[in-house]
């Protein structure tokens, strides 16, 4: 049987949402406020549970996440984003199954 985890990014807050936005290089393509994001991920979030697919919440650290992103050669951006969530859904399962 194989299982589907997908990591979504997730924003804990309108500050880290915000923070976060202004240091990414690509922050025109997220929704203008942390209220319009998170009606739109939860959205999201919810489609794909409802899906059958197990969805790891992978939260963001301003504080942390440019350090992740120097140390895996990222720019700060939606592919940064996507590996990260990749790689906290993948933490997750391993995690699960041990």
């Amino acid at each position: 049987m194989q299982i589907s985890v997908t990591g979504m990014v997730w924003y804990s807050n309108a500050e880290d949402y915000d923070r976060l936005k202004a240091m990414f290089t690509d922050s025109n393509k997220l929704a203008g406020t942390f209220e319009s994001w998170i009606k739109s991920a939860q959205t999201g979030f919810d489609k794909l549970t409802s899906a059958g697919h197990v969805v790891i919440k992978a939260h963001i650290d301003p504080d942390t996440f440019p350090e992740w992103c120097r140390v895996h050669g990222l720019e700060m951006n939606a592919d940064a984003r996507m590996a990260f969530g990749n790689e906290c859904a993948a933490e997750h399962y391993r995690l699960k199954m041990k």
